[in-house]
């Protein structure tokens, strides 16, 4: 039955905590063909540069799926529109000679640049920056590289009474639980 007690207070500590760390991927795969991605693709705000296509051209290969973006002009940017967790996102290009690079804005001001990644990679770049609206993916070079699964968290809103009552309990089984222990080994 102890052994029962603590499975159940762990699991409502693991939920009252796992519960707003859901993100959202953005992999452009609903997308067919080539064209310009719409200015409010996943209901966000998109610079007019990007471009999208779904056929094969190594390097630059998605991370998942078979579609990318990549833009005319240096890089590109998003607007979220509130206060997001962006988490980073796939980047592949050919050109050695180039670098590429996050920036992460809050109302307008550079709070966050990533590390600059040298072309002629395939990686995700992971940059995991609090409290952005607005982020901007820079590059040295015109159209030498693509993006694929641009990640984010919306920023958690205030925990709804269960949340908060799961991880109550959670906290307060794990330490009755401790306590009792503890008293019974007798330190």
């Amino acid at each position: 039955m102890k052994k029962f007690l603590l499975v159940l207070c762990t699991v409502m500590l693991v939920f009252g905590i796992v519960e707003n760390a859901k993100a959202t991927v953005i992999n452009f795969d609903n997308l067919v063909g080539q064209g310009h991605l719409p200015g409010s693709y996943a209901g966000l705000t998109w610079d007019s540069h990007w471009c999208y296509y779904d056929w094969s051209q190594p390097p630059y290969n998605p991370s998942s799926g078979s579609v990318r973006i990549y833009s005319h002009n240096y890089g590109g940017w998003i607007d979220f529109g509130e206060d997001v967790t962006f988490q980073g996102s796939w980047i592949a290009s050919r050109n050695v000679g180039q670098e590429m690079y996050w920036e992460g804005y809050s109302d307008g001001i550079k709070i966050f640049e990533s590390r600059h990644v040298s072309g002629g990679v395939q990686t995700f770049l992971d940059v995991w920056w609090p409290n952005v609206d607005y982020v901007k993916f820079v590059s040295t070079s015109y159209d030498f590289f693509i993006l694929d699964d641009i990640k984010y968290n919306e920023n958690a809103p205030v925990p709804e009474p269960s949340t908060i009552l799961l991880l109550g309990l959670g906290l307060v089984g794990m330490a009755g639980y401790g306590r009792k222990r503890f008293s019974k080994e007798g330190c």
